[in-house]
């Protein structure tokens, strides 16, 4: 009599599992995605501290170098070189601007943002630039070691941004995992 209880309670138990589990199935909905619309998007080189003599550190010149590359992909696209921290009479966007005209780069596609001392004021000073520019969103181009407190940053101050660009430094684990995020977030609503 026992085992039979135990059975039947079993069943009851199975029967009621999947009347909920279907219940449940019914009535979830997919999450809403939004599009990302890449027509004209602002691309935001963050600055990296200038050398005492006001001469650009390799990294700063990598971040530059990544924009121009990405910025070939998206001729009608601004440029907006955010940094101030002048050192030696020069602040980062300024540096950053010197450099993308000396590789060629028209100056009427940059937008020099030179008083932000941090990632939030980059992020607080660059997402106005991009909205009165017109931009559709915002392609961050910085370090892998720096993404997600940029993407952070700029998602705080209102920013729409679509993608973040990074090369490889620090830790090679981060490494593998920010390329593969990188790689994917065109693609996916990864933000």
């Amino acid at each position: 009599m026992r085992r039979q209880w135990k059975t039947m309670l079993g069943a009851v138990i199975v029967a009621v599992a999947a009347v909920l589990a279907d219940v449940g199935v019914a009535s979830a909905q997919p999450p809403i995605v939004a599009a990302k619309d890449f027509s004209k998007p602002a691309i935001v080189i963050l600055g990296y501290g200038l050398i005492d003599n006001g001469t650009m550190r390799p990294v700063l010149r990598r971040r530059v170098l990544t924009g121009l590359t990405v910025a070939q992909f998206f001729p009608q696209s601004p440029i907006i070189v955010t940094g101030g921290n002048p050192r030696g009479g020069n602040t980062e966007a300024g540096q950053m601007r010197k450099m993308l005209m000396m590789l060629g780069f028209p100056d009427n596609r940059i937008i020099v943002e030179d008083k932000a001392n941090s990632t939030v004021q980059n992020a607080r000073f660059s997402v106005p630039l991009a909205k009165k520019a017109g931009a559709s969103g915002i392609i961050l181009v910085t370090s892998s070691t720096h993404q997600d407190r940029a993407d952070g940053n700029f998602a705080d101050a209102g920013g729409n941004v679509l993608a973040t660009v990074s090369y490889p430094d620090g830790n090679p684990s981060v490494n593998v995992a920010q390329f593969a995020r990188d790689a994917m977030s065109p693609f996916l609503n990864i933000t």
